[in-house]
């Protein structure tokens, strides 16, 4: 392969500009996942996936009443799209052919050879017979083995499990996933697994998992329970019957309460939509009626969860402070990486530079030291115009850049790009 001996800074610099402009964009149309546990599928079906960028693209069939619903609170965040995979319920009920046999007893009747003894007829010598054989009808006693086919329901546990699915997820290119349905053990199960892969295959998605403290800047403890929303079916009704709420049958709740877990489907939606010019601190949900109190919020806060709550300021409910689960902070990750929108930055950055790396740098030049400090001026010239839009602060010199150049027996020289903020008292928190 032939390689140049000089960057194309142009096209370097036009990818890190082009980056710079659409990062308010791109940041507020980020992609969520979503795994969802539905009655419809079985190991048999397997594990089914869909994207949705509306509510028009979720399927009308397949799919329970229920994942629809938390599908639109995901939409209702605004992100840019819903990666959704169905598997099925940890326990579901399948039914089964039995064949069953039966031994009956029966007869029948055969021809069968016979052997007649003669008789003699005195008066009549004419009508005397000897003895001989004749075919004769012989009722015999048999046995006949009846089968026939029933069905059953058993309960069966899935082989097809959340675990099935990340090995799906993992090369997806996404920034947030949630598991509205799991149970406390596929929240952790999600928790470990994301901060895994953050760690060790510099992947940039977060996880909101619910009432699991992973103490890990990629992943979101959100702890709220008894959210209450009104349910859209009464809206209907009341609206219906003229807005008498005595006409509305009473069938239908006024009110749908949801759990925590349930509800990371919204908040996962929420900061995927969300853009890097705010932060997740006081984002209202409107829908919301009312949720759990906490006694001490603060406590909560500082312990890494995502609360909301209501200051009955007639702003309704909303997110108390946009904050992930990082409780444990060192020299190299301080405080100011327990906050989602550091965080969401950073990851972006780091986006930016290791695409640009792969399509600008990697096989199209020689890795030489003058090639690698030209890239690394594009990269500071990139953060600067991020800086311009006031989307990152750069305070040197807490702010570096740091090179690494490593080799190995086997291999050309590449580069390893540390971007490190260690400033903790930041206005865009």
């Amino acid at each position: 392969m032939a390689y140049s001996s000089t960057l194309g800074l142009p096209q370097i610099f036009i990818d890190f500009q082009s980056s710079a402009s659409t990062a308010m964009i791109r940041s507020s149309r980020g992609i969520a996942t979503m795994i969802l546990n539905d009655e419809n599928v079985t190991d048999d079906t397997g594990l089914t996936f869909f994207k949705v960028t509306e509510s028009a693209d979720i399927p009308s069939t397949g799919i329970s009443d229920k994942n629809v619903d938390l599908i639109k609170k995901g939409l209702a965040g605004t992100p840019a799209q819903l990666n959704i995979f169905l598997i099925p319920n940890s326990e579901y009920d399948k039914v089964i052919d039995i064949v069953t046999s039966e031994t009956v007893a029966t007869t029948t009747t055969i021809e069968s050879e016979v052997f007649v003894v003669g008789v003699e007829d005195i008066d009549d010598p004419d009508l005397s017979t000897e003895d001989h054989y004749e075919i004769q009808p012989v009722t015999v006693e048999t046995e006949t083995i009846v089968t026939g086919t029933t069905t059953s329901t058993v309960t069966v546990e899935a082989t097809i499990t959340q675990a099935a699915a990340l090995k799906e997820i993992g090369d997806l290119k996404f920034n947030w996933i949630c598991h509205p349905t799991g149970g406390a053990q596929d929240q952790e199960d999600l928790a470990t697994w994301t901060a895994g892969q953050r760690k060790t295959k510099n992947k940039t998605f977060k996880a909101v998992v619910a009432k699991y403290n992973a103490d890990n800047y990629g992943v979101v403890n959100f702890t709220t329970d008894n959210i209450r929303v009104v349910n859209p079916d009464y809206t209907d009704a009341l609206a219906e019957v003229g807005g008498d709420a005595e006409l509305v049958d009473e069938d239908i709740p006024q009110y749908v309460t949801y759990t925590a877990a349930e509800y990371t489907s919204r908040i996962t939606g929420a900061l995927a939509g969300i853009g890097l010019d705010r932060s997740p601190t006081y984002l209202q949900f409107p829908e919301i009626v009312d949720c759990k109190r906490y006694d001490d919020i603060d406590t909560h806060i500082n312990a890494g969860e995502l609360c909301l709550f209501d200051e009955h300021d007639g702003n309704g409910v909303k997110i108390a402070r946009g904050c992930n689960s990082l409780t444990t902070f060192t020299a190299k990750v301080g405080e100011s990486f327990r906050y989602i929108k550091i965080v969401e930055a950073i990851d972006m950055i780091a986006d930016d530079i290791a695409s640009t790396f792969r399509s600008d740098y990697v096989g199209k030049v020689l890795n030489t030291y003058d090639n690698k400090m030209l890239f690394i001026s594009a990269i500071m010239v990139y953060l600067n115009q991020l800086k311009e839009l006031c989307l990152i602060t750069l305070k040197p010199p807490k702010t570096t850049l740091k090179l690494t150049p490593t080799r190995t027996k086997t291999t050309r020289k590449f580069i390893t790009f540390h971007l490190t903020n260690t400033a903790t008292n930041n206005s865009l928190n």
